[in-house]
């Protein structure tokens, strides 16, 4: 009876997820600003009518051709998506086709966890359709979720390589090449994805004819991607190029923003938080005696950051360097939402800056935690990091639900689902989406 109740509550969690989704599309749910007809969706919009009208190679050169990604998915949409030509229905095909996301992460969990419950399953399966930038993205048609989804079959692949007990084949290998390849023309900072991928791959025992063959075929998927960055001068077209000047988008310009590796702090704590409760040596006491253990290195790397941050004046360069919109708290929009919840609280700029830097060493604990002398962790997390250097403005969608992801498929934890533990998360990601909706209404 208790067993049965506790499936029945988890089931109906999922469901309500999944309603939400639903009535989120019904209601065109806009939890991330970038939704709307009059967001992302109108110079996406523009960018097909570029590849009806235009061959491919023109469409490729087009000045007028915008996005911070590859042109993969607008030949994709165009060429299989029959409701391309009309704007609701081409939404709502992305709506379903991002249904595809909770399905190959619950099969990837299924895959990693096979011990645990699939009903527990379901539920943090479900958990990425409470993403405010998966869930908007797909009501809206927007463009991260098709990286998303070949990341999952690719994760799901490379989790099966895992299994010893089970000898991989040359198939399994060319889908895990081809899709870790995809990723990175869906979203270039996916990068990891393919390197991961071939890291599993070459630590395989024997097995010397699939390295070699995958090897081959990663470069030969690499040739058109090379021959972008060739065209554009960049990773992104000159449309893009021209209106984020300065950044590390070409091959010209390249600058490092040392700002936001603590706003890039306070996001990654934000989604690696409620992972600490998944951890099966968890305890407060044992976290205590992390932070005695470790309170010089953690503080002192910390000091050493904020000491640079006062002394080249960094929360006021960083605020600068924002994008203004009047549709946004103070005028700007980036840094995460801790750049946001500043504002809300206090318009004193002294306290602004004092929450920020509190949130820097409570969100640098946090993420300490997960490099628990793994240097699997360590690099996971540091590739956020050098994204972080890389990106202005600095968006919580460079993060989410990258972060979430990864913990559960790839970081080295000793993880356990269980009952209470997967309310806390879906209850936590709950009031995440209802923040970042309430946030909007500012």
């Amino acid at each position: 009876m208790h067993i049965n109740y506790r499936k029945n509550t988890i089931i109906f969690f999922s469901f309500l997820i999944y309603l939400s989704y639903f009535l989120g599309f019904l209601f065109n749910e806009n939890s991330i600003g970038s939704g709307g007809y009059d967001g992302d969706l109108t110079w996406m919009w523009r960018n097909f009518e570029l590849f009806k009208n235009n061959n491919l190679i023109e469409a490729i050169n087009h000045k007028e051709f915008f996005g911070s990604r590859t042109p993969l998915l607008y030949i994709i949409n165009i060429f299989l998506n029959p409701f391309v030509g009309d704007i609701y229905l081409f939404r709502l095909s992305i709506f379903f086709l991002s249904l595809l996301g909770p399905l190959f992460f619950f099969l990837c969990l299924k895959e990693r966890f096979k011990d645990t419950d699939k009903e527990l399953l379901l539920l943090i399966s479900s958990i990425i359709l409470l993403s405010p930038y998966f869930r908007s993205t797909a009501i809206w048609g927007l463009e991260i979720n098709y990286g998303i989804i070949t990341m999952f079959v690719s994760f799901y692949y490379i989790i099966k390589l895992e299994n010893k007990n089970l000898k991989p084949n040359i198939y399994q290998i060319l889908i895990l090449v081809f899709f870790s390849s995809t990723c990175v023309y869906f979203d270039q900072k996916l990068l990891f994805v393919p390197i991961l991928a071939l890291i599993k791959i070459f630590l395989l025992k024997k097995n010397l004819r699939i390295k070699i063959t995958a090897t081959l075929i990663y470069f030969l998927l690499a040739i058109p991607f090379v021959y972008l960055i060739v065209q554009w001068n960049g990773i992104v077209p000159p449309a893009t190029q021209a209106a984020n000047l300065g950044f590390a988008t070409n091959n010209k310009s390249f600058n490092l923003d040392y700002q936001n590796i603590g706003y890039a702090s306070t996001i990654l704590g934000l989604y690696l938080f409620p992972i600490i409760f998944l951890l099966e040596d968890y305890s407060f006491k044992k976290f205590y005696y992390y932070f005695r253990k470790n309170f010089l290195v953690i503080t002192g790397f910390f000091l050493i950051y904020l000491f640079f941050f006062l002394y080249f004046d960094w929360y006021n360069l960083a605020q600068k360097l924002l994008p203004k919109s009047t549709e946004y708290l103070g005028g700007t929009y980036g840094l995460g939402f801790i750049n946001k919840l500043a504002f809300i609280f206090f318009t004193n700029s002294v306290l602004q800056k004092t929450f920020v830097f509190l949130s820097f060493f409570l969100s640098w604990v946090i993420v300490t935690i997960f490099f628990n002398n793994k240097i699997k962790n360590f690099l996971l997390i540091s590739y956020f990091y050098l994204i972080a250097l890389m990106i202005t403005p600095l968006h919580q969608e460079h993060f989410d639900p990258y972060v979430l992801i990864l913990a559960m498929l790839c970081f080295n934890l000793k993880i356990k689902i269980n009952f209470v533990n997967s309310v806390f998360i879906f209850l936590y990601f709950v009031t995440l989406l209802a923040s970042a909706i309430i946030i909007r209404s500012f």
